[in-house]
């Protein structure tokens, strides 16, 4: 009977991943963008407020990636990494439009489908939360973010964002209070 390779965790299997692409690995690339694209795509978008040009600043983060994989040290969490670069993009993304972020509904119900209501109350939900994001001051907007979608822990947090935990724990708290006030009328009652 074959015995089966040991699974590594996602941690470690990422930092071999990294050597590869440093050696020109471009499968091992690929391996990398489909571990971690769904969720840094869900970080941007909630940043940037649009699915488009979510999935484009995640491809410009891979791209980034790809060019300093050389010089990669595993200090941190390689998922850590992917949000440092994808915030600078963010924080640039922002000055380009002159910080001013905008939302977009992107969902729709697909023609035929039978749970249109149900898509739309999804999508009705979505809008509120990406406008009431869309409210907050830039950083608690992000350290929100990050905590919910990446559900990353207050000192990776602080490491993206460059300040002390005590701000991001602050910044944290301030917008789950503000999203509770903002979102506390919100029915979505076709």
């Amino acid at each position: 009977m074959a015995q089966e390779e040991p699974t590594l965790p996602d941690d470690e299997d990422d930092k071999r991943l990294m050597a590869l692409i440093a050696e020109g690995d471009d499968d091992a690339l690929r391996l990398l963008v489909h571990r971690h694209h769904a969720r840094l795509v869900g970080y941007l978008r909630g940043e940037v407020g649009s699915q488009a040009t979510a999935e484009e600043l995640a491809m410009e983060v891979f791209i980034r990636l790809h060019r300093a994989a050389a010089r990669w040290r595993p200090e941190a969490k390689l998922s850590t990494y992917l949000i440092h670069i994808a915030h600078n993009l963010v924080l640039n993304e922002w000055r380009r439009r002159g910080r001013k972020p905008t939302t977009a509904l992107e969902f729709a119900a697909e023609p035929g489908d039978t749970s249109q209501q149900s898509a739309r109350r999804v999508a009705e939900l979505d809008e509120a939360f990406q406008r009431a994001i869309a409210q907050l001051p830039p950083e608690q907007r992000t350290a929100i973010l990050l905590i919910v979608q990446q559900e990353l822990p207050y000192e990776d947090i602080a490491v993206i964002m460059g300040v002390p935990v005590s701000s991001v724990k602050t910044w944290i708290h301030r917008a789950r209070a503000r999203l509770r006030d903002l979102l506390k009328d919100f029915h979505g009652n076709p």
